[in-house]
Parts: C-alpha cells; structure tokens; sequence
C-alpha cells in the first residue's frame, strides 16, 4: 500500500502537482505520512510538506525520527515553521523550537504572537526530561470563589484554545491551586452553587524539576488522566497530560533498550547518516573490545600450554562465557527495569543483590550439571572425564554467580551516582562476565586438570 502511495507523490514532485500531494496525504494519520515520507530526501520532504495544510504539516513533524525532524525544520522556512508551530500544544512548539539552531529559533519567537511566545519560552528554561519539560500551559483554571454558572461561561469562552480538558484547576486568589472539578461534576451541580462547595482535594500535584520518570511513576500509580505542575509556592503553571506520558514512556522504554546494547542514540536502519550511527554505536563496542583483547592477551600469556594440553577446554570455553553473560544481562534488565517503575530503591541493594546471587547460583548449578554430564561422555575417559565435569560444572557456576553480581550491582551503582542505570550496561556486563569467566575457567582447569 506504501509503495503505491510513495510513487504517486514522486510522480507528483516531478510535475510539481500540490495538489496531488495534498489529495492523496491529506486524509491520512500523521504518524502514517511520516513513515511514508522518511523514504523521501529530506529536501523532498519539505516540499511535501509544503502542500500540507499548517495543521497537519504541524501534526506530522511531530511524528518524524528525530534525527530527520531537525534537519527539516533547518531547511523549511521560517514561515512555514511558524505556521505549524500556531497550530500546537506549548509544549509540542517548544519541542520543535529546541530543535532549531539557535538564531532560527529566536527568530521564530520573535515572530510569534507575544503570549505564545512568552509560554514557549517559559517551558523552554525547563530540561526536556523534567515535569517542566513536558507540561503545557494550555488548561482551564476558575477561582475558589465562582459561581458554577460564571464558571461554566468561562469555560466556553476558552475552550477553543485548550486541548482534550476533563479537570478544571480551582485557584485562590493567589493562584494557588487548591483543588479541582471534574466535567461531570459540573455539569451535574446547581448552577448557582459555588465551586468551591463540589471541589475535591489536591491528590497529588508536581514541582517542575521533578524528573519526568518519576511523574511516569505518578501517572501509573494514581490512574491519573492529567496532572497539575505548580511552582515552589504551590501557584498553578501548568499541567502534564496522559498522551504526553505515553510518549515519556515509549522514549524512556527505547532509551533503555538502546543504552543497555550500548548505543547512545536512536538511529534509523536506513535513513540516518552514517556518521551519526557510528558515533552512537562505536563507543562501548571500543570498550567490550578493549576487554575481549585483555582476555585474549591473558590467555596467550598464561593458558596457551593448558589449553594445547586439553583441546575440549577451547571448545567448552564459549559455552562458558555465553551462560554466564546470558544471566548477567537478564539479572540487569531486570534491575533496571525495577529500578525505572521505582518497584525497588538504593537502599535496597544488598536484599536485591543477595536476592539474585541465589537464582543465578541455582541457574548455574544446573546449567553447569548439564554441560559438565556432556563433557564427562565426550572426554572417553572415565579418570579425565569426571576432572572435566568438576572444571566444566564448577566454573560455569562460579560464572553465573560473578555474572549475576555484575548486572545487579552495576545499574543500582549508576543509580546511586545519578545516572541512567542503563548506560552501557549490557556491554560492561558482558565484557566483565567474559574476563572473569576466561580466567575463573582455566585456573580451574589448570589447578584441576
């Protein structure tokens, strides 16, 4: 269907045919047309664009990767990025602004109407992976002391200008937030009541700088639909929706799997540039492989006459390391994964770490049971055999055991210290598994044997 769709719109940049373009994307979902146009040059791109309507050129840049997204919006001009940036949410333009060079971006904002500009600008001061960050200003606020009747014309009268809305905020005179008001609450209530007589408590509300997973932690704990952000003062300045903490989730989801391969970024298969794939993949694959050599290095140095003496020690070594790593990176997407939901904490370490070092020596002893039975029979001799059990069943125990010990301590250490406990996980357990598992293996051998 999207081979059919893509040669109609070349035929349509080859004769320049707009109109073509906007009948046949027109119609469809953003998230469909970018990933039918991200086949395209990002030049052609533009012009596709172009053809859109505001609002759904709007809606679409939105949707595109975002290594692509930034370099067309460098090349559209700045009046069709303002155009697309009056039809957004404040924190969807502000999004698209941070993408912009720097003197793009201000011009852009001195384009803008002066109070969209002035929200855009005050999520802007805000990290992109805080509460601040992901809010918007959009909402509908009353004061404690309206009349329902008052309130509810008020709510129509700016309605337009706000978003999917199913609570409305109730200030005090200081704009403190002090409570909120749900649509059918409303509606349900006699229209000369004041609001503040069917008002229900603050469940749970955030400070800007508050981490966006932890506002994800939120969302999911109370079943929440939208959440109030509010100053150190306790004044209302904005509000973090459901849809914007599906997007949180998905990133932070991709985030974790890319970091804990060891890849810094996202980078599209196909569409990315070269350089920005090697940059994102190439540093922790120095580090394994900076590890890999000093196992070989030792090997050669220390183990080369043990292993020419016994040539099923080389051809039982990967199995070896293969398990005990498979274990280590199971023990650390599990840690990681407990630690993002914030199902376990730092002060936990020591029960979580005891907690994995007793499955994984389980895993290894049976793990190491089964290749050491397989390793007696293959051996042909029953004196040299049951040495090569013991080498084989207790080296890839001890290998669970480290393995399992490196992936929980690992992540719940970067936890500790602040960072991302996903950051090059896989990559330092594997390499920290295989060193230990080489050497742990043949000094066994070679004490054994």
């Amino acid at each position: 269907m999207h081979i059919e769709i893509v040669n109609i719109l070349k035929d349509a940049l080859e004769n320049n045919n707009s109109y073509l373009i906007s009948d046949t994307l027109g119609d469809r979902n953003p998230a469909e047309v970018s990933k039918i146009i991200i086949s395209f040059p990002e030049e052609e791109i533009c012009i596709l664009l172009k053809a859109l309507d505001s609002e759904k050129t709007a809606e679409i840049i939105l949707e595109l990767p975002e290594d692509i997204r930034s370099n067309v919006l460098e090349m559209l001009d700045n009046k069709s990025i303002l155009s697309a940036i009056e039809n957004l949410d404040s924190d969807d333009a502000a999004d698209l602004i941070s993408d912009l060079e720097d003197e793009k971006s201000k011009e852009i904002l001195e384009d803008m109407n002066p109070q969209d500009s002035s929200e855009v600008q005050t999520l802007l001061q805000y990290d992109e992976e805080s509460a601040g960050g992901i809010m918007q200003t959009e909402l509908v606020e009353v004061k404690d002391s309206s009349i329902i009747k008052d309130a509810i014309n008020w709510i129509r009268l700016i309605a337009e200008d706000v978003p999917d809305f199913y609570q409305i905020y109730v200030t005090n005179e200081n704009d403190k937030l002090v409570g909120t008001v749900s649509l059918k609450a409303l509606i349900l209530a006699d229209s000369t009541a004041a609001i503040k007589s069917i008002m229900e408590p603050i469940e749970i509300s955030v400070e800007p700088n508050l981490d966006r997973q932890e506002v994800s932690n939120i969302f999911s704990n109370y079943d929440l639909v939208s959440l109030p952000v509010v100053d150190s003062n306790s004044r209302l300045i904005g509000r973090i929706t459901s849809d914007d903490i599906l997007d949180v989730v998905n990133e932070e989801a991709e985030e974790d799997l890319f970091a804990l391969a060891g890849i810094k970024e996202y980078n599209h298969p196909i569409y990315s540039g070269f350089i920005s794939k090697t940059k994102s993949r190439l540093p922790w694959l120095l580090v394994t492989l900076v590890g890999e050599l000093l196992i070989a290095f030792i090997i050669a140095s220390y183990f080369q006459p043990t292993l020419e003496k016994f040539i099923l020690l080389a051809a039982f070594m990967p199995a070896v390391m293969a398990t005990g790593g498979s274990v280590g990176i199971q023990t650390s997407a599990i840690i990681i994964r407990a630690l993002g939901t914030g199902s376990i904490n730092i002060s936990q370490a020591f029960r979580v770490i005891i907690s994995e070092l007793q499955l994984s020596l389980i895993l290894g002893v049976i793990c190491g049971l089964v290749a050491g039975v397989m390793g007696f029979f293959l051996t042909g001799d029953k004196s040299l055999g049951l040495n090569f059990f013991y080498v084989i069943f207790v080296s890839l125990s001890l290998a669970s055991l480290m393995s399992a010990f490196f992936g929980a301590s690992f992540p719940l250490l970067l936890d500790k210290i602040k960072s991302d406990p996903a950051n090059g996980s896989g990559p330092f357990v594997t390499m920290a598994n295989d060193l230990f598992s080489a050497v742990a293996y043949l000094l066994i051998a070679l004490l054994i044997m």
